[in-house]
């Protein structure tokens, strides 16, 4: 009967720590909140290669675009490619990102 307890309380511990691995992830999208961030233009997103993120206006948060059908956005030449030009590079945290209200 122990071993009920001691596994049951494995199991929480293991769920909170994979909620609290989540929770911290980013999907790559830029706070617009530098001047380098709008010269640069457009970032990649971090989960879904056919999506980017373009900075237009210092202090509003980037908005998504979208490659069009059969491409998807190469981080090196921040342009849309077609599938067979793609090739992955590693993720890098734009400058600043978007505030949340405390989020």
């Amino acid at each position: 009967m122990n071993y009920l307890y001691l596994l049951a309380l494995c199991l929480a511990f293991i769920s909170c720590c994979s909620a609290a691995a989540a929770y911290g992830k980013t999907n790559g999208q830029p706070g617009c909140r530098t001047e380098e961030e709008i010269s640069v233009g457009s970032y990649p997103h971090f989960h879904n290669k056919k999506q980017y993120w373009v900075c237009e206006t210092l202090g509003v948060p980037a908005r998504i675009a979208f490659c069009p059908v059969e491409t998807a956005f190469l981080t090196a030449e921040r342009i849309c490619v077609p599938w067979a030009e793609w090739y992955w590079s590693p993720t890098v945290l734009p400058p600043s990102q978007p505030a949340y209200g405390g989020i």
